[in-house]
Formats: structure tokens, C-alpha cells, sequence
């Protein structure tokens, strides 16, 4: 077998590096690949949902997307801050709840790094699963359903100098009850 010197290790790797932030990946768009991610994390939460019983329905809201990026912001300074971490969805046992709060809006938020077959919806079995019975259950309004989210985003280091990461984000969206005067209702769990 021959060798590859270090050097075409290094040209290939920048030449990589940069198709990776301009988004030219030379096999097919990364952008259907990103949408091919983020089905398969979908795929993944309502299988997870079904096959522990749950009893609470997920309602994809495709607007919430808008907020990706300001959620991602507020979590990685929460992360920073050693309030929680990002997730690895090949590893992870346990995800805690950490709110984030975007306008008026209160958003329960996990944020994941990017597995290698992040198109597979087996990538994402672990964590679908932790978060389908121990967390997305405290976001249900209107009885049993759960207004969530998914998306990719990605974050250029602060410094400028370090590499851009992508992150999947998944959150849901949180229904506070009616206020009644003197008493505050919830809303339903």
C-alpha cells in the first residue's frame, strides 16, 4: 500500500475544510443533506415517542426556525456560563432541562453535536429517546401536544480564528396557562 505524505494529509484537509464553509461539498448539496439531518432526528423523536408510550403528541412548527439561532446563542453562553453542555447523541444518558428565552417566548432547549451519519435516524436514537421520556414531556399544552422545533445551525468560533460547528438544535416550545385573576393556571401536564 503506498503512503500519502503529510503534506497532501494537509492540502486535502484544507481543501475539505474550506468546501465545508462555503458549502460546496462535492457530492451533492449540504443543504439536503441538512435537511436530510434534521428529518432524521424527526424520524427519530416521533419513533421514540410511540414506542415508550408516550402520551403526548409532537406538533412540528416550522416558523419556530426563525429563533434557531438566537436559542443557539443563549444556550452556548449557558454552556459557557457551566449551566449545561452539548450533547453527543451517540453517547448521552440524560439531557437537563434548560430554558431559553427568546422575546416573549420560553423555549425548553438541547443542543447536540453533529454525529458522522447525521443523515441516519440511528445517529439520533439515543438522544431521541432521552428526550422523549424524560423532557419534552414538560413542554405539552392543550392536553397532549408538544410544539417543538429542529434545526441546524452553525456557529462561527468568537474569535474568528477557530472552526465554524454545526449544532442541532431541538427545542420546544413552552404554553404558560391563563392568568385568572388571582390564580395562575398552568397549562395542562
Amino acid at each position: 500500500m503506498r503512503k500519502i505524505s503529510r503534506r497532501a494529509v494537509l492540502l486535502l484537509g484544507g481543501a475539505l475544510t474550506l468546501t465545508a464553509l462555503t458549502g460546496c461539498w462535492p457530492s451533492g448539496s449540504s443543504s439536503s443533506s441538512s435537511e436530510q439531518a434534521k428529518n432524521a432526528v424527526k424520524t427519530a423523536l416521533k419513533a421514540a415517542v410511540e414506542q415508550n408510550g408516550n402520551s403526548y403528541t409532537l406538533v412540528e412548527n416550522k416558523a419556530l426556525s426563525a429563533k434557531a439561532r438566537a436559542i443557539l446563542e443563549a444556550y452556548l453562553q449557558d454552556v459557557e456560563d457551566e449551566y449545561t453542555d452539548v450533547y453527543d447523541p451517540l453517547t448521552v444518558t440524560e439531557v437537563y432541562q434548560i430554558d431559553e428565552f427568546v422575546g416573549n417566548d420560553d423555549f425548553g432547549t438541547a443542543v447536540f453535536s453533529m454525529p458522522e451519519n447525521a443523515v441516519d435516524p440511528r445517529a439520533w436514537e439515543k438522544a431521541a429517546n432521552v428526550l422523549a421520556t424524560g423532557w419534552l414531556c414538560y413542554y405539552q399544552y392543550n392536553g397532549n401536544n408538544v410544539e417543538f422545533c429542529v434545526e441546524i445551525v452553525k456557529q462561527e468560533a468568537a474569535d474568528g480564528q477557530g472552526e465554524a460547528a454545526n449544532y442541532m438544535v431541538i427545542f420546544a416550545k413552552r404554553h404558560y396557562g391563563q392568568d385568572g385573576g388571582e390564580t395562575w393556571t398552568p397549562p395542562k401536564l
